[in-house]
């Protein structure tokens, strides 16, 4: 089964920390798919498979590659460039999480909650207190993937007012959960963007440096944005809630804004890169972190729109529905693309007895 996936040694060696942004992009096109567009709920309906079983496989690939590669995947965790790129399992279980519910299967997401919060407390505890007290942090280590912290703690704000709809017994528990995650993820949202923009301003920029997680500068806000919307339509909002109802409407708005005005800029910035840049187009796992903040975009719009006077923002979200799903088949035929050609220049195995012995005198290893 590995040979025909051609996942090879190398391949588990050198797997990207991110890749669980594949279930998340995946997961939340499906969730857009089925929120504004009933007649395409049959595509939604596939989406969320191939992003469950995505996840399973996934999994299976994380744990072989620290058995078998653990090196790796400790020099992974003390990298800050590519460390923050494993809180994508946190985003990607809640995301399936979320997906789930609308699909009927509440004890699936509870599960996925709580592999989701697990990973978070350990990600987030574990690699803060490494980066404080370990070497200083490069400057140029700073990059967008450490903007998807900030998606899992809002990944879990939003499955935890998502359950609050399904577990009245437990409701003022979720959103009391929904609210604290959401203002840990609008702090450090504030924190992160800053350096970031510091980093991008103020520091050499190269076309190899502007890579896809940028994207979620915008990501963020759009999932800050959705796990807000959540909470300010629950009815009727618990007295918390209500009292701190104009402030988290007025937060969401201004990130709806800021998000929404990073789209031109990283469209432009995508062009410098491939068009002046010089970079070759190619498949990478990081292209799954453009996938997720635009499907985010099209869910936290919509969503949004039901808060009372933001009506009008409602054709926006239907309108990124479809630039989502576009960029989601993209970024899939990409890979398949890359796949099939990796598959096509892959020598031939030799038969055994065609296998030519190797020389006594020869000191190279045989292939």
């Amino acid at each position: 089964m590995i040979t025909r996936l051609a996942v090879t040694p190398d391949h588990l060696r050198t797997l990207y920390p991110g890749y669980f942004a594949l279930v998340m992009g995946t997961e939340i096109v499906s969730t857009a798919l089925w929120l504004g567009a009933p007649g395409w709920r049959s595509i939604s309906t596939a989406l969320w498979f191939i992003g469950g079983v995505a996840y399973l496989i996934l999994w299976v690939l994380y744990v072989a590659r620290a058995w078998r590669f653990p090196e790796a995947t400790r020099r992974d965790l003390a990298d800050p460039a590519r460390a923050f790129g494993y809180f994508t399992i946190t985003a990607g279980s809640n995301v399936l999480a979320v997906r789930s519910l609308l699909g009927g299967w509440p004890a699936i997401a509870m599960g996925l909650g709580a592999v989701g919060i697990g990973m978070w407390v350990v990600l987030f505890y574990g690699l803060f207190t490494q980066f404080i007290v370990g070497e200083t942090v490069a400057f140029t280590a700073i990059n967008g993937a450490w903007l998807i912290a900030v998606v899992a703690e809002q990944s879990v704000s939003t499955l935890a007012s998502a359950l609050a709809l399904y577990d009245s017994l437990h409701r003022e528990l979720f959103v009391l959960v929904a609210l604290v995650f959401w203002a840990l993820g609008v702090v450090l949202y504030l924190l992160f963007i800053g350096l970031i923009l510091d980093r991008l301003f103020f520091r050499p920029v190269t076309a190899e440096d502007l890579t896809p997680p940028y994207w979620i500068n915008m990501g963020a806000t759009a999932i800050t944005v959705l796990a807000a919307a959540r909470l300010l339509i629950l009815p009727p909002p618990p007295t918390l809630l209500a009292t701190l109802h104009p402030f988290v409407t007025g937060i969401a708005l201004v990130l709806w804004a800021w998000g929404s005005a990073w789209i031109p800029l990283l469209v432009l910035l995508g062009g410098w890169k491939y068009l002046v840049g010089r970079e070759r187009l190619a498949y990478h796992p990081a292209e799954w972190s453009i996938v997720f903040p635009l499907g985010m975009y099209a869910t936290a719009t919509m969503t949004f729109s039901q808060v009372p006077g933001a009506r009008l923002l409602a054709p926006i979200g239907h309108i990124f529905i479809w630039v989502g799903l576009l960029a989601w088949c993209l970024v899939a035929g990409l890979g398949v693309a890359e796949w099939s050609l990796r598959r096509v220049r892959q020598p031939a195995a030799t038969p055994p007895q065609e296998r030519p012995r190797p020389s006594p005198s020869s000191h190279r290893r045989a292939p």
